[in-house]
């Protein structure tokens, strides 16, 4: 019932102030009168919505927000730990072709963690030279990194060096 009177109003405020606007077109108070009626048909038209007849709520962004931050930190972690890996396997590759062994296939598997810092944790070489590769490997990353025969002979480098 409320929503009839509101829009009654609304006519109502509209009519008025559209033969005010056609009749007083000498009147000083013209304006006056019609910023009056404005202001009125605002409060008309705003009432429905502070009493409560019309109830609506924005939904909650935040919780959009952090989903779709989150996919995008995702994005952006697997976009770096390929190009990573990309670089890391250009280098070790150039290394070990430097050092005379003939390479098949290289493959470094990196991680990215929570706090951003990369690690390569796995690379995996194919070559018939296996054990020199595997040294090159490891001098240049690190001893803790495993180093894994693509060919499937394992080598396993006790010595640090």
């Amino acid at each position: 019932m409320e929503i009839k009177a509101a829009v009654l109003s609304v006519c109502v405020i509209s009519a008025v102030k559209f033969i005010i606007g056609q009749t007083a077109g000498g009147l000083k108070m013209k304006d006056q009168l019609k910023t009056m009626l404005d202001i009125l048909l605002a409060v008309v038209l705003i009432t429905p919505f502070v009493s409560g007849v019309f109830h609506f709520e924005l939904p909650e962004i935040s919780a959009y927000e952090f989903e779709y931050s989150d996919t995008q930190q995702e994005i952006y972690n697997k976009a770096l730990a390929q190009q990573t890996a990309g670089n890391v396997e250009d280098i070790l590759s150039q290394q070990i072709s430097a050092a005379g062994i003939e390479l098949k296939n290289i493959s470094a598997e990196v991680n990215i963690s929570s706090d951003g810092s990369i690690s390569i944790t796995k690379v995996t070489v194919t070559t018939e030279d296996f054990e020199a590769a595997s040294v090159i490997v490891k001098n240049s990353i690190g001893w803790e990194t495993e180093v894994i025969n693509g060919s499937g002979e394992e080598f396993a480098e006790t010595a640090e060096g």
